[in-house]
């Protein structure tokens, strides 16, 4: 055997390792899902066994809660990165769109409509992704990202409805939307300070200027809670949170764009059982057809070839520079090298 042979099995995920990828892409999921139906329980009228709490509380103990959990982690296990002071502004900024945007026009979304539709919508995030990518000349335009697109729009507003809207549809549709943007920007940042470090910086930032508006609402709530109504809450902070965001990141690192991709359609297969064994909701024949349009259009988009704009490649700063950060928030967190992509954090 010779030796490139040998470097190319010594390369080759163990069939082990392989099967605690997909265990992780189905925990993360599987997170997602119980993050939607258990926010639904929560934000429910106490006379209907819910536990009443104000979508902006929610978000509000979301945030917090993931910061001060991520804060805790990278400085424990030292992988926080020095961030320059524009970097810190630019990560403000990007946290309204990925965080505060994002997580409060889920929670009021998901108050209004079905946790299912919420699963749905959030699928549309690649497609989103691809079509601002295009716009903001990041990608060159494609007939493949235009179908997928329309596709996809084709079931939100199937879903949303034309006649008479689904004001909560609408606001996930929103919500999906405000974080395609701002995995758009968010790119190059990434690219200096990390993904986990960008994490721990996006909720704290997302904490303190959601803070004026949330901050109210979750102390007004939190004295009236029972018992079963913090359970609900911590549910929701910690599962879909705290345990979907380290599966992702540990899952994203030993998995491929592909496969990460095929496991979004995992979610709203869960969500509707879910849904119907602690909410008694059945999904809807309307629910359905907009689910197979916006798959469809995710298939198309995601099965393109992807082509980058000259400029945009031409000006692709180099990463060499923080090789060396890599490498010790990898060692400390057991990460392999190239960690492709992410997924959606609702």
């Amino acid at each position: 055997m010779s030796w490139p042979e040998r470097a190319d099995i010594a390369r080759r995920p163990s069939s082990a390792a392989s099967w605690r990828a997909h265990a992780a892409l189905v925990v993360v999921q599987a997170a997602f899902s119980v993050g939607a139906v258990e926010g639904k329980l929560a934000m429910k009228a106490p006379s209907l066994g819910g536990g009443g709490v104000d979508p902006f509380a929610l978000a509000m103990a979301r945030m917090t809660g993931a910061a001060v959990f991520f804060q805790l982690l990278t400085r424990g296990a030292r992988v926080l990165r020095p961030v320059s002071r524009p970097d810190l502004l630019r990560i403000g900024g990007l946290s309204i769109l990925g965080i505060v945007l994002n997580q409060t026009l889920f929670l009021v979304g998901l108050r209004i409509t079905t946790a299912f539709a919420s699963a749905v919508l959030g699928v549309t995030i690649p497609v989103f992704t691809a079509a601002l990518a295009v716009a903001f000349r990041v990608e060159a335009a494609s007939g493949r990202t235009a179908i997928g697109l329309a596709l996809a729009i084709a079931g939100v507003l199937w879903l949303t409805g034309v006649g008479s809207l689904d004001f909560g549809a609408l606001a996930i549709a929103a919500n999906c939307l405000c974080y395609s943007f701002y995995i758009v920007f968010s790119k190059r940042v990434i690219e200096r300070v990390g993904a986990l470090t960008l994490v721990t910086w996006l909720f704290s930032w997302g904490a303190v200027l959601f803070a004026p508006i949330g901050g109210p609402a979750l102390v007004r709530g939190a004295v009236q809670w029972q018992p079963h109504t913090w359970a609900l809450v911590a549910v929701v902070v910690a599962v879909p949170t705290i345990v979907a965001y380290s599966a992702n990141a540990w899952a994203l690192g030993r998995s491929s764009p592909t496969l990460v991709t095929v496991y979004i359609y995992l979610q709203p297969l869960l969500t509707a059982l879910l849904q119907w064994i602690q909410l008694g909701e059945a999904v809807t024949a309307r629910a359905v057809i907009a689910a197979a349009l916006i798959f469809a259009g995710v298939i198309v988009v995601a099965t393109r070839r992807q082509q980058l704009n000259a400029f945009v490649s031409r000006s692709s700063p180099s990463s060499s520079a923080s090789s060396g950060s890599d490498h010790a928030t990898r060692k400390a967190l057991g990460t392999p090298k190239k960690a492709p992509g992410e997924t959606r954090t609702s």
